[in-house]
């Protein structure tokens, strides 16, 4: 089996070496570098070219934000897992932007880090359960702020903003559990936004709200899907089967 290669870029030596070691107990996994700074960092990605960046973002002579842009114009396949201490909505966004590939906080497990290089390498995103909580906040700022086509404008706006947020759920497959989880509201909760929405609609099942949802344009940002889809599904792991980070 090919193995995955990491470079790890974080200031503190002391947890450079922990998370170094925790990844050292995987067989797939070659740390074929590290740094302490940005230019580090980005001299070590062209020269090495890793299939994985762990990167912090709080780190000197470049900082993360402008680290990452420049991997991502190094080799856009290069996936790169943010792994900080800052959560402000802005950051957050911001490195979505980017393209990141994973953000967790430096409070995430071990098991969080792991999941999260593997779901990377499958073309999937991932994200720490309070950054979740923002996507979720994207989605529903995306449903209120589309522009609807003419012919479909009535209808849609029928609709209050939680439900045009379920309804871009739902249309992209998420169960009823899901979203309930992520919205800590009750399944029996989602399933009568579920009936208004279909009411309001005149639409009968699942099907025909994900060809509303495309008629709309709802689902025209493949890599958003992406995004949305991937967290819905790493965060269904019980928080009781993690240990904390090293």
């Amino acid at each position: 089996m090919k193995k995955v290669r990491i470079l790890l870029v974080e200031d503190h030596h002391i947890v450079r070496q922990g998370i170094k070691q925790l990844l050292k107990l995987h067989d797939n996994y070659d740390i074929v570098g590290d740094a302490g700074d940005g230019v580090s960092a980005i001299e070590k990605t062209k020269r090495l070219l890793p299939d994985v960046v762990i990167l912090d973002i709080s780190i000197p002579k470049i900082n993360g934000i402008e680290t990452a842009k420049q991997i991502r114009s190094i080799d856009p396949d290069i996936k790169i897992i943010v792994l900080t201490m800052y959560e402000a909505k802005e950051l957050i966004t911001r490195m979505l932007d980017i393209g990141v590939s994973a953000y967790l906080n430096k409070e995430s497990t071990d098991t969080d880090l792991v999941t999260a290089i593997e779901t990377t390498m499958n073309g999937q995103v991932f994200f720490s359960p309070s950054v979740s909580k923002v996507m979720v906040e994207k989605i529903t700022n995306k449903t209120n702020d589309i522009c609807i086509p003419e012919v479909n404008k009535e209808s849609y706006n029928k609709l209050t903003g939680r439900e045009k947020t379920i309804l871009y759920m739902v249309a992209e497959g998420y169960c009823s559990k899901e979203i309930a989880k992520h919205f800590s509201i009750s399944i029996n909760t989602v399933n009568n936004h579920r009936a208004s929405i279909m009411k309001k609609l005149n639409i009968h099942d699942a099907v025909g709200l994900t060809k509303y949802a495309i008629n709309v344009g709802l689902l025209v940002n493949v890599k958003q899907k992406k995004s949305i889809e991937s967290f819905l599904i790493q965060n269904g792991n019980s928080p009781k089967t993690r240990k904390p980070l090293e």
